[in-house]
């Protein structure tokens, strides 16, 4: 067969997967992979040395901010389908998460981000005929190792080269910043923070020295030519009792002297600035939300930085959670529905979301307005599913003539009131008000509205024709009301409600009315 002759049927299975021995660059150690990280594999797989980097307060201070922003979003849980099993999911899996606080496990989970994966213990129990997650205990991730195969195990004193076999869908794990599926065990942000906390230790140890150096004057002594040992002893130990009392007495002919230092320790400063950017580029992909920022504008670009983490935070936790303890409690409690989908989305694109639909919203009245109903086609794709059309409010009955009609209502304005004046045209039936035609029906009636509405309604046939879609009509409607040619029916309704004014004063018939 040709290379670029295709085969007839594809092959559906692995080749390339990391297993039984077939990936030469992964090590293992019995039946378990070995950590890849090499800064780990150095320091002998000892996770301990990743814990102790977070005493660094620097560390501290940016992992906290990063892990405090994912823990602020709001837990958003919504069906995965539109069917009924996928919808009562949906609100089984939000009852369930907001009655063992989940918030607190993820904030902990959170620190997969920092070792390259976490672990935590799913606590099953069954109340009221379903399965219920009880508690979401996060464990120590170093405790577990992973198989060739991909099966976690757990190492114990009785095992601690194979690890022991964990039940299935037992566990929710997650893995972070690995560049291949392969590797399970991920790459964390230590792995980047050991080599800048260590020089910024090191680096402190000895801006402590040249402060102690620098910060007090070196007593000097000077002894005479031939001074014999005991001469040097007692100038040596004067000179230390000068730095701690200030006053010594010394053999006559020698002197003491301070010697003030001609250096700073601004080289030491600079090095724990660049060290501590070091880490926050690092924790949090930029500077200024844990040290000084230039301006209001840059800050906020790093904000935003900060804010895209918080997002792929988010999602790598939801996802894990969806596609893991999410998606059995569905199978159990509802098979054959769809897995909820959990998110977290950011304030500011929740109140984007309200502020769309809200505008979605206005340019659906406008056109209605405009004598226009979108179709069930459209009304799904600008405001997604879960939306129907509202019924009358409860006691009122839809009048006869409820429907929008399909063309612009402008155009039947005279229609309609002719039709008002002798009663001919439908009502809605608003309890208590029901009447015949009145004086106002009758003045409104006599007025000949259809050459004042042509022109309006020819250009919003005009724009509407210009307009591909309603999102695009919704962003030109300010520009359309700003210019629509509305300046003689303005006209003629300033002097319709002058005559109907003055008829009323007078005590006229508004019906009787001239020409305007």
């Amino acid at each position: 067969m040709s290379e670029h002759e295709l085969p007839r049927k594809p092959e559906a299975g692995e080749v390339a997967a990391s297993r039984d021995g077939l990936d030469i660059t992964v090590a293992f150690i019995g039946a378990l992979l070995h950590v890849q990280d090499s800064v780990l594999r150095r320091l002998g797989s000892n996770y301990e040395v990743y814990r102790e980097l977070r005493r660094d307060g620097q560390v501290h201070a940016t992992f906290q901010q990063r892990r405090l922003a994912l823990r602020s979003r709001r837990l958003v849980v919504t069906p995965g389908g539109e069917d009924d099993a996928s919808i009562a999911a949906a609100d089984q899996l939000r009852r369930n998460l907001g009655a063992i606080g989940f918030d607190r496990a993820c904030g902990m989970m959170m620190w997969g981000a920092f070792y390259g994966f976490s672990v935590a213990e799913c606590l099953w129990e069954l109340k009221d005929g379903k399965v219920w997650l009880k508690r979401l205990p996060v464990r120590t991730p170093w405790r577990f190792r992973w198989t060739q195969s991909g099966e976690l195990r757990l190492l114990t004193r009785a095992s601690m080269i194979d690890g022991e076999p964990v039940p299935p869908a037992k566990f929710w794990t997650t893995s972070w910043g690995a560049d291949n599926d392969d590797d399970p065990y991920g790459l964390g942000l230590a792995h980047q923070l050991y080599w800048p906390v260590y020089f910024k230790k090191h680096g402190l140890a000895f801006w402590l020295r040249a402060l102690e150096k620098f910060g007090a004057p070196t007593a000097l002594g000077k002894y005479p030519p031939g001074s014999d040992k005991r001469v040097k002893e007692e100038l040596l130990a004067a000179a230390a009792r000068m730095r701690l009392d200030g006053a010594v007495v010394i053999p006559e002919g020698t002197t003491l002297e301070l010697v003030e230092a001609t250096r700073g320790t601004v080289d030491q400063h600079q090095f724990n600035r660049a060290m501590n950017g070091e880490i926050s580029k690092i924790v949090l992909g930029q500077t200024m939300t844990t040290d000084e920022g230039a301006s209001l504008s840059q800050s906020e670009v790093h904000l935003e930085v900060r804010e895209e983490l918080t997002d792929a935070d988010a999602e790598e936790l939801c996802e894990s959670f969806q596609t893991g303890p999410a998606a059995w409690l569905t199978q159990w409690n509802f098979p054959g529905a769809a897995t909820p989908v959990i998110t977290r989305p950011a304030a500011v694109d929740e109140e984007g979301a309200a502020a769309l639909i809200s505008v979605k919203a206005a340019a659906v009245s406008a056109m209605r307005a405009a004598g226009y109903e979108p179709e069930e086609e459209t009304a799904a794709a600008l405001f997604g599913p879960g939306w129907r059309p509202a019924g009358p409010p409860a006691g009122q009955t839809a009048a006869p003539d409820a429907a929008i009609p399909p063309f612009p209502a402008f155009a039947r304005a005279s229609a309609f009131a002719k039709a008002s004046a002798d009663g001919s045209a439908g009502r809605p039936a608003f309890a208590g008000h029901a009447h015949g035609p009145d004086a106002a029906d009758r003045f409104v009636a006599g007025l000949d509205w259809e050459p004042l509405m042509e022109e309006p309604l020819a250009f919003i046939e005009r724009f509407l024709g210009e307009c591909e879609s309603l999102e695009e009509a919704r962003d030109r409607l300010p520009g359309l009301l700003a210019s629509m040619p509305v300046d003689r029916l303005q006209g003629r309704l300033a002097a319709a409600a002058f005559e109907a004014r003055i008829n009323g004063a007078e005590g006229f018939d508004l019906g009787d009315h001239g020409e305007g």
